[in-house]
């Protein structure tokens, strides 16, 4: 990779505007430990680092591993004016030392030193989500579903395939009552499901996706509850809809996020690409790609732009989170590896910016947590409780 290649992937990288191609150009790079130092030399000129006295100390244990490349001691000189968020020169850092994850916890109000030095509070090992779900039949029949082997279930006229953690649905027009099947995942699980007009559909953890088992009349209408990514199959005189909670998403062919968990604030629709209209009872706001609609049942609907690789990241396989404060984080683990997480001295002020792979084990998600200071204990039962 030539140096001009090299400075574009880094400075798109700080500035979070990377594809998603791109970002798995850069992982490729930095597999090759010849590579890093090349990788260091590089972003120390697109991070304008100024020599000063002081450094801020909150950064030196993630700052000093990117050192530790060329055996560099970290010192004050060394360090320290960014032009970039701190958070985004610590992600270089640490992808540049071949870690490969990386946490920035900003504003914290506790130097206390993080709990993964008490060895008694390493966790059992509790494995990441896989592909599971539970396939409900018209008729009340459960399916349970995993990534191994090939089934077929015939419903009729309808036939679905089950194939290495997907359904695929396929037969003859529904006839004049709708039937319908209910995809549920766990806690832990994950799948997809191909949608008799092939609309293809990415399942997270804890969701529930309610369809027919063919599509008739003048829609395709879902339901939904917590998170599903979505690839529709445009039909001009059959728009699809998805009924999610309080408000509905209609589109004629596009792919979109829709994340609808009821343990949370606020429901988001992001656009990928083509066009959606999302409505509640009192507004409808049309969105164009790049854009997430924010739907509060009291303030209404609210349109932002995002960085739409950071939010379906969960369907390429990696957390990602900017200025999230901890139980936003700790929601998302909760779903993912199945457990409980309290707050017995309540939330600890602050947030999180940074990616981790969802394949990690518990322990290993955990241990990025405790490189940014936050203090827990894990008890029996799969409870996390956060310290102070």
């Amino acid at each position: 990779m030539d140096q001009q290649r090299i400075h574009y992937l880094i400075s798109g990288f700080l500035e979070g505007n990377l594809s998603a191609a791109e970002k798995a150009e850069l992982d490729d790079f930095l597999k090759d430990p010849a590579n890093r130092e090349t990788f260091v030399t590089a972003a120390s000129h697109l991070t304008e680092v100024e020599e000063q006295d002081a450094f801020d100390e909150s950064l030196e244990p993630v700052l000093s591993r990117v050192l530790d490349v060329d055996r560099t001691p970290v010192t004050p000189a060394r360090i320290v004016r960014f032009r970039f968020p701190y958070w985004r020169v610590a992600a270089i850092v640490v992808l540049a030392a071949g870690i490969g994850s990386y946490f920035y916890w900003s504003h914290r109000t506790s130097q206390t030193p993080p709990l993964a030095q008490n060895e008694s509070a390493t966790p059992a090992v509790i494995l990441p989500g896989s592909n599971k779900a539970t396939l409900i039949l018209e008729d009340g029949t459960t399916v349970p579903l995993d990534s191994t082997g090939h089934q077929t279930i015939r419903q009729g006229n309808t036939i679905v395939q089950r194939n290495n953690g997907q359904l695929l649905y396929s037969g003859q027009p529904a006839a004049a009552k709708l039937s319908y099947n209910i995809l549920a995942t766990p806690k832990g699980g994950q799948y997809q499901v191909v949608l008799p007009d092939g609309t293809k559909v990415w399942l997270n953890a804890a969701s529930r996706l309610k369809y027919p088992v063919a599509f008739a009349g003048s829609e395709r209408l879902v339901e939904l509850e917590g998170e599903a990514y979505f690839e529709t199959v445009k039909d001009a005189h059959k728009p699809f809809k998805v009924k999610a909670g309080d408000f509905e998403v209609q589109v004629l062919g596009t792919s979109f996020d829709i994340m609808a968990y009821k343990d949370e604030k606020n429901t988001h629709t992001t656009l990928i690409s083509g066009a959606v209209k999302v409505a509640s009872e009192k507004e409808s706001r049309l969105l164009q790609p790049g854009q997430q609609a924010v739907v509060n049942t009291d303030a209404g609907i609210g349109v932002n732009v995002v960085n739409t690789d950071e939010v379906i990241a969960w369907k390429n396989g990696y957390f990602s989170f900017r200025d999230a404060d901890i139980a936003a984080v700790m929601r998302q683990l909760e779903r993912w590896y199945d457990v409980t997480v309290s707050y017995p001295s309540g939330i600890p002020k602050g947030t999180f910016s940074g990616e981790m792979g969802r394949g990690l084990t518990l322990a290993e998600a955990l241990k990025i947590l405790e490189q940014t200071n936050v203090n827990f204990k894990i008890e029996e039962g799969r409870h996390i409780v956060i310290l102070p």
